[in-house]
């Protein structure tokens, strides 16, 4: 425990989370296979479990945590939440068209 505290201050960059080890090949199938089988219906939580009975190794976490986010929702949000962190986006000012002015 203490040689890693001690890697994590030499280090000039923080550790990544630990949420990049479910971006796996195997999950990223599953996701697809998922999207694939819902067709539109929800596919979180328990409704996953029973799409996907038939494979092996599902995890126990949403696959649709692996989705990217929709930037339009970002931007009707003003916020985006990554690996547990909300983060604040400011808009660019709207700039005047040369007919407003």
């Amino acid at each position: 425990m203490e040689d890693e505290q001690e890697a994590e201050l030499r280090s000039p960059f923080p550790s990544p989370p630990s949420q990049y080890t479910n971006y796996t090949t195997h999950n990223l199938k599953l996701l697809s296979l998922l999207k694939e089988r819902a067709e539109g219906q929800d596919a979180t939580g328990l409704a996953q479990n029973e799409i996907l009975s038939d494979q092996k190794d599902l995890p126990d976490w949403p696959l649709t945590s692996l989705e990217k986010p929709r930037v339009d929702w970002i931007c009707e949000e003003g916020h985006y939440t990554v690996f547990g962190d909300t983060w604040f986006v400011r808009l660019p000012p709207s700039v005047p068209l040369k007919k407003d002015v």
